[in-house]
């Protein structure tokens, strides 16, 4: 079963927040703003408060910090490039019509 692109993009916005030792502006997440970019403020920040209902993280003003830490297992290119691949292949899912 494989994830939904919703929860691959929260993983790795949470993994981009711990290889900033678990805190950051929200601006300088470049997950978060290539999902606010290419997929719209709304769907950025429903997964957003999604992390943080859930308690993985708290968001004060700008800053957002990791409160559930844990080993990233991946380097920040392998994060940038799995975000990048996820957030294409969703934003051309948008734009298509539906199949009928």
């Amino acid at each position: 079963m494989s994830m939904s692109p919703e929860a691959r993009l929260a993983l790795l916005l949470l993994e981009e927040l711990e290889l900033r030792n678990g805190r950051a502006r929200l601006r300088y997440l470049k997950v978060y703003r290539m999902m606010d970019y290419w997929l719209g403020s709304r769907f950025a920040k429903a997964i957003l408060d999604r992390l943080i209902s859930s308690g993985y993280v708290a968001v004060k003003g700008d800053r957002i910090e990791l409160l559930r830490r844990f080993k990233a297992s991946k380097s920040w290119t392998q994060v940038y490039k799995e975000a990048r691949e996820v957030i294409i292949n969703t934003y051309l899912s948008m734009q298509r019509p539906p199949s009928k």
